[in-house]
């Protein structure tokens, strides 16, 4: 197993969730981790479990969607821990579903805020911090949205294939200064969100299962362990790539 002993590393939307597995499996590795997420009071729980699993954490307040709270995260970050080392983006959510022709200009534009602009304002302070220091690595979180559509998720497709474009784009201008980034796009994922709508709609989420091709979805653990690969020392060749965390379905 590698580690990420002495490591800075933030991890943005770590309130639940994909965010907070890979905040608890980093610090595990040995990363000094802070997460940020508008649910600070869910960060802070964290950080105690974190702490009383033997790891090192803390908790700033953020809401990604406003460049002001994003500056004032980085700020609070640096003047902690003087640097940043890596970062993992799992910033976004979905806000509905419709045709295109029925969603209202206001949800599409939340839409690419919650989930694109957001990872942009991310990117842009986390690059400002890794270019001081000549090294670091960033993993932003897509969607097998941001690989296919889907119908009735005509804005978040847009939003996620955004994010994996702007993470390409990002790559190649710092591929040359020891920095990194990457982005996974997962499937279904077996969140707290997935157990909810399981109890709600099985029936429904058992069609969905249906489409993938290893015939379940993936485990939050699954992803924080690729995060943690992708942000460490054994990753070291790989930058401007989407990794797809989907069971197959992109294969299909």
């Amino acid at each position: 197993m590698h580690t990420l002993k002495g490591q800075v590393v933030a991890v943005l939307g770590g309130s639940s969730g994909m965010g907070r597995q890979s905040a608890r499996h980093l610090a595990a590795l040995g990363a000094t981790v802070v997460i940020g997420a508008r649910r600070v009071e869910l960060c802070e729980e964290l950080v105690e479990t974190i702490r009383s699993e033997g790891g090192q954490a803390s908790a700033i307040s953020l809401d990604a969607t406003l460049p002001d709270s994003v500056e004032q995260f980085f700020e609070v970050l640096q003047s902690r821990h003087g640097r940043l080392d890596a970062a993992f983006n799992n910033v976004g959510r979905t806000l509905g579903n419709s045709p295109t022709i029925d969603t209202p200009l206001e949800r599409f534009e939340q839409t690419i805020a919650f989930n694109l602009r957001s990872t942009f304002l991310c990117m842009q302070q986390e690059l400002r911090l890794m270019s001081a220091t000549g090294r670091g690595a960033i993993v932003n979180n897509s969607s097998i949205g941001g690989t296919r559509g889907f119908a009735g998720l005509q804005d978040y497709c847009a939003a996620k294939w955004g994010v994996i474009g702007l993470t390409k784009a990002a790559a190649l201008e710092v591929a040359d200064k020891g920095i990194r980034i990457n982005v996974i796009a997962p499937g279904l994922v077996a969140t707290e969100r997935f157990e909810l709508i399981r109890s709600q709609q099985s029936a429904l989420l058992e069609s969905r299962i249906k489409e993938i091709p290893m015939a379940r979805p993936a485990h939050m653990q699954e992803v924080a362990e690729t995060v943690a690969w992708l942000l460490g020392p054994n990753c070291g060749f790989l930058t401007g790539a989407v990794i797809p965390l989907d069971g197959g379905e992109c294969a299909a």
